[in-house]
């Protein structure tokens, strides 16, 4: 009986398929910014960089996809290092490290700032508008709002939108795509900035 028992099980965990077979590993993107970093000058002004806030589906490690400018998708196999939101900020933050006269602080710093910089993400996702088998276009767009770090008093707005091709329908050269449109617009919000403060009125 007991041999029966183990020729039984045998024959039931080979034809099982107990354990399923693993599965490739994510390959994980870094967004990166393009400029270098510059010694502030001892006038700069120190501005607090919030956590983006956005739709849904950019609250996610997700590489956003859209067949249509309306249906949003993730792209298989592949996310980013870090959820959107705090990827975006912390490129903004090192977007402003490259002025002289501008310094990002995250609100963890715990540093005293009269001025507080909000981003809402609009858009951070590549579009097939020339279908599937082409290359998409990365678009990104983001509202800037500039308040008053005490009274969240509205200082100042601005729309950063830009748009890139990528050179093929690939998740990497998506990504590439994302990346420089993300430079383009944080490097204008930052010429935004700097023309406030040279005005006298950051804050």
């Amino acid at each position: 009986m007991i041999r029966s028992f183990l020729i039984l099980s045998s024959v039931w965990f080979a034809s099982c398929a107990v354990f399923p077979e693993p599965q490739p590993a994510d390959i994980i993107y870094r967004l990166s910014h393009s400029g270098q970093s510059v010694t502030p000058s001892v006038e700069a002004d120190v501005i607090r960089v919030d956590r983006p806030t956005g739709l849904s589906v950019f609250n996610s490690n997700n590489i956003v996809v859209s067949p249509d400018g309306r249906r949003m998708s993730q792209a298989a196999g592949s996310r980013w290092a870090q959820p959107i939101p705090l990827m975006l900020q912390s490129s903004l933050v090192e977007a402003l490290s490259g002025s002289p006269d501008l310094i990002g602080v995250l609100p963890s710093s715990g540093a005293r700032t009269d001025t507080r910089i909000h981003l809402t993400i609009k858009n951070f996702e590549a579009q097939f508008d020339q279908g599937e088998k082409a290359a998409p276009i990365a678009i990104v767009r983001y509202t800037a709002t500039l308040a008053d770090a005490s009274d969240r008093a509205l200082l100042n707005t601005f729309v950063a939108h830009k748009s890139v091709r990528a050179d093929a329908a690939s998740v990497s050269e998506i990504v590439r795509a994302l990346e420089t449109a993300n430079n383009q617009a944080m490097d204008d919000i930052v010429a935004w900035l700097e023309t406030i403060a040279a005005s006298g009125k950051l804050g």
